[in-house]
């Protein structure tokens, strides 16, 4: 873990010096084996979830029209609304924080480890927002894509696989940055966002 936690600090300290770009440095994190989402295997079960989770939750299907249909109240409709604004939001904060203090200026990938924004109270909040979609979205469309237990199914599906997602992550982070991620997993929640919250009340 201490080569690869220098190798990291070598390529934030020569990215902040100016002679590496952020390119750079994104290719040589890949190669050193920092980054498993770029990575073909990654992409092809990414591909093969979404392919399982559009045919279990919307695609309408013959079979699903035989199925027991699952009907929600306008109140839980409406209501699914709010989470789902509330990833978007948080979303939007995880990038913005990324790209201005990841090192490598985009919404994914990052180089530099920091606490700013949403990952001062979770350590997860882009996986999180997609957890919250992929459980709510089928129950706001649910009136003209019939929800039945095949959409319980690929919401399981997709909330087994996103933590799953978590899981691989932290292990790269834990290369990255060694001790630093492992004392952050200690005190931030993965996916908690209350106990985040009021821990980070309890610090301030």
């Amino acid at each position: 873990m201490e080569k690869r936690e220098s190798e990291v600090k070598d390529l934030v300290e020569k990215l902040q010096r100016g002679v590496l770009t952020p390119e750079e440095a994104k290719k040589l994190l890949k190669e050193r084996g920092l980054m498993e989402q770029e990575s073909w295997k990654w992409r092809v079960s990414y591909l093969i979830f979404w392919v399982a989770y559009f045919i279990l939750c919307i695609l309408p299907f013959p079979l699903k029209g035989q199925l027991p249909r699952i009907s929600f109240p306008l109140v839980v409709l409406y209501g699914s609304l709010i989470p789902s604004v509330i990833g978007i939001f948080l979303t939007l904060w995880a990038t913005y924080s990324h790209r201005k203090k990841g090192g490598l200026k985009e919404s994914g990938d990052t180089i530099i480890f920091h606490r700013d924004g949403p990952y001062g109270f979770m350590r997860h909040p882009g996986i999180f927002c997609w957890i919250i979609w992929f459980i709510f979205i089928p129950i706001i469309i649910s009136n003209h894509f019939p929800f039945t237990f095949l959409s319980i199914i690929g919401i399981i599906l997709a909330v087994g696989y996103h933590y799953y997602m978590a899981y691989v992550e932290e292990k790269t982070n834990l290369l990255k940055w060694g001790n630093e991620y492992g004392q952050y997993m200690k005190e931030i929640p993965r996916f908690n966002f209350i106990k985040g919250l009021w821990n980070l009340r309890k610090r301030r």
